[in-house]
């Protein structure tokens, strides 16, 4: 069953954003697997049937190593859709958007978000929709690997007309780098409104921007975008009486041979951990030392020889390297946010 929307607003770059979202994922794809896992033995039964909202090219679905009744996936991007059915072609899909959900009322067990909820503009809205489609004691989650979307943080702010700066690095793939986000608090717009008609009556110059700065570093106040995220959420969830209403980190490990990806990508590291969309990557074998004794599973007795006997033999025999070569360590940190109804 497909819809007949037809939405011509995506950008081709939104879809190379995605993939490269994917190849950072790749990184710690085991260890997010089993992080999953753990997840769905804990909440769920295996007879559900879920409603997937913004499902982007469906990395949820077909990571989820847990089966279901019915896993539908509900993307407003067709371009998203035709990528998501292309890599799994015995989905479910639908076109649609999370504020206006195509089906009846209590039509789902499950209603969840991977990395999606946090788009949305009007988030009371789509959690409105979400809470109807659930059967009563059905389940709602949201997963967060990367920091929150700024877009609508950024609109709250402005709606309620607070100046805001954000600073932040683009990199290959921009969620790597932690945006910073700062507003002026309510009482200091008077004094801030003042200061901007002061300004608009000079000329620009390198004092003017001076004052602009001190008043920045002086009032400005940083905001935490996961923690606002979080409390938005659940804000929206209290709204629409869903119940026992949980908020965390989920962390999971994983130990074995290195991919290719890996291998081809970061040739010296052998450790790869995810924090909520903080990607790191240690080659030295102090910090793989560190997570083998935060994940006493894992632990080897002797990594830091291993390690250094397989650096010294890949300069001189790459071939004979590669069959003593050291198991990495994959971790995955996700962020998120559950309710009942």
């Amino acid at each position: 069953m497909e819809s007949e929307i037809n939405d011509s607003r995506w950008d081709k770059e939104d879809l190379k954003r995605l993939d490269e979202f994917e190849e950072s994922r790749n990184l710690v794809l085991r260890a997010t697997k089993q992080l999953f896992l753990d997840f769905c033995n804990h909440n769920l039964k295996g007879d559900e049937r879920v409603l997937e909202i913004g499902s982007g090219t469906g990395f949820l679905r077909r990571t989820m190593p847990y089966e279901v009744k019915e896993w539908v996936q509900l993307e407003p991007q067709i371009a998203f859709l035709e990528e998501a059915k292309r890599r799994f072609p015995e989905g479910s899909y639908i076109c649609g958007y999370a504020g206006e959900i195509p089906f009846p009322d209590e039509s789902f067990d499950v209603v969840c978000g991977y990395g999606s909820c946090d788009v949305l503009i009007n988030l009371n809205k789509d959690m409105k929709e979400a809470h109807r489609v659930l059967k009563k004691g059905g389940l709602f989650f949201h997963m967060l690997d990367l920091h929150p979307c700024d877009k609508p943080i950024i609109k709250d702010f402005e709606d309620r007309h607070n100046p805001i700066q954000e600073f932040g690095n683009y990199k290959s793939c921009s969620y790597l780098e932690t945006e910073s986000i700062s507003y002026i608090p309510e009482d200091r717009l008077e004094e801030y409104d003042k200061l901007e008609e002061i300004i608009s009556k000079d000329s620009y110059s390198e004092r003017t921007e001076k004052k602009i700065h001190r008043f920045w570093k002086k009032y400005g106040e940083k905001i935490n975008t996961h923690d606002y995220f979080d409390k938005k959420i659940i804000q929206a969830l209290s709204d629409y009486n869903f119940n026992s209403i949980e908020k965390g980190k989920l962390t999971a490990g994983f130990k074995g041979k290195r991919t290719e990806q890996q291998r081809e990508q970061e040739e010296r590291y052998f450790v790869f951990f995810n924090d909520a969309g903080k990607y790191s990557l240690y080659p030295d074998s102090t910090m793989y030392n560190i997570f083998q004794l935060k994940f006493p599973a894992m632990l080897n007795p002797l990594p830091m020889l291993h390690e250094s006997a397989y650096r010294t033999l890949n300069h001189v025999f790459p071939s004979l390297a590669r069959k003593i070569e050291p198991s990495c360590l994959e971790v995955s940190s996700i962020r998120y946010v559950k309710a009942r109804k």
